[in-house]
Formats: C-alpha cells, sequence, structure tokens
C-alpha cells in the first residue's frame, strides 16, 4: 500500500525520504504565493537527474497542483519557475515506492522586461524559435542580444559581440584570426561554455588517439555576425530554460538563432 509524506521547500533546500519498499515513486506537490499563501498557476517546474543528463517538466494547474508519476528511485532535482516569482530549487532522494508531496512556496519578485525589438520583417510572420526567444527575453532570465544590437556594433567575429559581456571571454588555449572557443571565469580559472544553434548542441568529436585533447569548438568557424537574428547566454543551471539544459550546463549556455534556422 503506497504511503503519502508532505514537505515544503522555502529557496534552496534539500529534501530527502526514507520509505521502505522498492518499485516507483509519484511527486505530487503545490505551488503557493510564500506571502499570500494564493496558488500559482501555469508555472513551470522541472524535476532532472544525472546533472541534467535526463529531466521531464510539466505546468501547475488552475489549482496549483502539479504530478510527476512513475519516476524511478534515487536523486533528483526539483526546479520551479514563473515570471514575478523567483526561482524555487530543491533536492531529492527517492528511496522507496510511495507517493511524496511537495509545497513549494514561492517569493514574489519584482521584474523589469526589456524593451520589445520586432525581429519580423514588414510583411512576414515572426518564426516560432524568434518567437522562443522574445519570450525568454522578457521573463529577466539570462543575457540577450538582438539582431539590431549585433548590426549596431558592426562586429567582424561573433566571438568579438560576445566578448561585451562582463566575465565572458575567448579561451587562450587557440589563437588566429578564425576566433577562440568562449569561456566563462577568471583568465586562471577558465570554464567552456557550450553553444547551440538553431536548436542543436555543437560538440566537436572526442579523438580517437589516446593523449590528443578533443578539438575546440570555434563558433566563428561556423556563423557570422550578419548570420545572427539573436544570441541568448546563461551562466550555469539555475539560470538556464530546461530545454537548454545539457550535461555540460555548469559552465554556461551559449544559444544562437540564426537567419537560416528561422522557419524552425
Amino acid at each position: 500500500m503506497r504511503s503519502s509524506r508532505h514537505l515544503a521547500l522555502a529557496g534552496l533546500a534539500a529534501l530527502s525520504f526514507a520509505i521502505p519498499a522498492p518499485a516507483q515513486t509519484i511527486v505530487r506537490g503545490r505551488l503557493l504565493d510564500a506571502a499570500s499563501d494564493g496558488v500559482i498557476a501555469e508555472a513551470t517546474i522541472v524535476i532532472s537527474a544525472h546533472r541534467g543528463q535526463w529531466q521531464t517538466s510539466t505546468r501547475s494547474d488552475s489549482a496549483g497542483t502539479f504530478e510527476f508519476p512513475d519516476v524511478g528511485l534515487g536523486a533528483y532535482r526539483l526546479r520551479a519557475s514563473r515570471i514575478g516569482y523567483r526561482e524555487v530549487l530543491g533536492d531529492l532522494a527517492l528511496e522507496s515506492d510511495s507517493v511524496v508531496s511537495v509545497e513549494l512556496r514561492m517569493a514574489a519578485q519584482s521584474v523589469v522586461l526589456q524593451p520589445v525589438t520586432v525581429m519580423s520583417r514588414s510583411g512576414q510572420r515572426m518564426s516560432p524559435a524568434m518567437r522562443g526567444f522574445m519570450e525568454r527575453m522578457q521573463s529577466g532570465h539570462g543575457r540577450f542580444i538582438t539582431r539590431s544590437e549585433i548590426l549596431g556594433r558592426r562586429a567582424g567575429r561573433v566571438t568579438d559581440v560576445l566578448t561585451g559581456i562582463p566575465n565572458l571571454r575567448p579561451s587562450s588555449g587557440r589563437m588566429g584570426t578564425s576566433g577562440s572557443p568562449m569561456s566563462r571565469g577568471s583568465s586562471t580559472a577558465q570554464c567552456q561554455m557550450m553553444f547551440i544553434i538553431d536548436g542543436v548542441r555543437m560538440v566537436h568529436p572526442m579523438p580517437s588517439a589516446p593523449r590528443v585533447r578533443p578539438a575546440e569548438f570555434v563558433i566563428d568557424e561556423y556563423v557570422s555576425p550578419s548570420e545572427i537574428d539573436g544570441i541568448e547566454v546563461y551562466r550555469g543551471e539555475a539560470d538556464t530554460p530546461s530545454q537548454f539544459v545539457t550535461p555540460l550546463v555548469r559552465c554556461g549556455t551559449i544559444v544562437i538563432w540564426t537567419r537560416r534556422g528561422k522557419r524552425l
């Protein structure tokens, strides 16, 4: 017979459960406003494991409730987000067959939305990819560069556009006119960032020969500033939307939307 336990998350919390018997677990929850106790509908809740290698998401309904059925045993991260509220993170350790109840309390946050820049040309509809870009830009998470900004900088390379972002710089491991990999952090502790172009994760294959370092991904060899409609920059897992989370999310993610991918 399934058992039920109830916990509350406030900010970054560590949750653990110890309930006997093996099998699957149902994770049920409810989102509440931390100040008013009112329900929060239409929020996005993501449950992930193995540092983002596996994840699934759902949305809270009109009563603020959500459910993840048949979740396997193990360690998970739970994340809830909604415009106007601070994101909530928590860790789950599911150790046995059970029905786990989780109450998430989200604190309200004032969000200053950036001015909306119309990306579609006259007489043409905006692509689904760029509609998503504009919606994420209005959420207040991440750093966004629009096509008008890119053209205004008159940059010859994408790395020249990106180096204007604080704490983001080309790696020193490769020099030349073709550019360098982009890293986040100081010159002594750099962490190479992941690139996603038109929804495709860009990774160089690992070398077949032993003791040979993998090739470094250089964005300037794949796309030029004139081809780009928009750029999104996220600094880590907590900042990155679920659809862009990868095993390398720790170092940050740069998402680029090009004009050749405008039908996506």
